[in-house]
């Protein structure tokens, strides 16, 4: 189910306070935000929906609130989540394919309700010819992504399916905020979603789950996750080693 398109012709009159969240777009004023906000396209993407377009289409997405998942699938309907989107976030934008070369099939998810920029590529060109902090955040970005992407590959490559679990439970620990040696996912991320970050199977990760449960790592309260020691949970990482 893709995203609806936003017409509201009220909406670029204030949208330019949305791209002040965008990171790379912080160094602009109010009035070139405002100028910006009126170029761009505007979708609302419902929980799940997918967005049509983004990676092929060469035009640069904005997340401005919300949280998207970035995932690809194979023939046989094995899938892998290659990352998430967090809130301020670009991404999309990349040059046409060339000749000879298979694109890679990529799927742009809600993980919850969230509102997308849009901007076409000549604008994208301008921006960054005219802005060079801009530029310079753009390139920034990249850089970080490269790392970010890098260090996946190795963590796919080297970790098991029981340490890559835990690995993502401590970096979600660490978005949610580390309290007295807790932390609380609110809600608690779907088996399903972790197994597709984990390149492995649902009934895996419901095991190693229930397995982490048992060990009092881990505790459900209602729909949200508890990490009850994350001390503990980062000690059995590093075992694992």
């Amino acid at each position: 189910m893709s995203g609806s398109l936003q017409t509201s012709p009220l909406l670029p009159a204030v949208a330019w306070q949305g791209l002040r969240q965008v990171h790379v777009l912080q160094s602009l004023t109010d009035e070139r935000l405002a100028e910006l906000a009126a170029q761009c396209r505007w979708q609302y993407l419902a929980l799940h929906q997918t967005l049509e377009g983004a990676y092929t289409d060469q035009r640069l997405y904005m997340l401005v609130q919300g949280g998207l998942r970035v995932s690809s699938y194979a023939p046989n309907g094995r899938g892998l989540t290659l990352g998430e989107i967090a809130q301020g976030v670009f991404f999309g934008g990349l040059p046409q394919q060339q000749a000879g070369c298979t694109a890679m099939p990529l799927v742009v998810e809600a993980g919850v309700p969230s509102l997308i920029a849009s901007l076409a590529h000549e604008d994208v060109e301008a921006l960054l010819m005219n802005e060079p902090q801009v530029l310079r955040a753009f390139i920034g970005r990249l850089s970080d992504l490269a790392v970010a992407l890098a260090r996946r590959m190795v963590d796919l490559g080297t970790l098991s399916v029981r340490s890559r679990l835990h690995t993502q439970l401590l970096e979600r620990a660490e978005r949610a905020g580390i309290d007295q040696g807790q932390a609380l996912l609110a809600p608690a991320p779907r088996q399903t979603d972790l197994a597709l970050m984990l390149g492995s199977s649902r009934e895996e990760v419901a095991r190693e789950m229930s397995r982490l449960v048992r060990l009092g790592l881990l505790r459900r309260e209602g729909r949200n996750l508890r990490i009850c020691h994350v001390e503990g949970l980062r000690v059995l990482l590093e075992e694992a080693r």
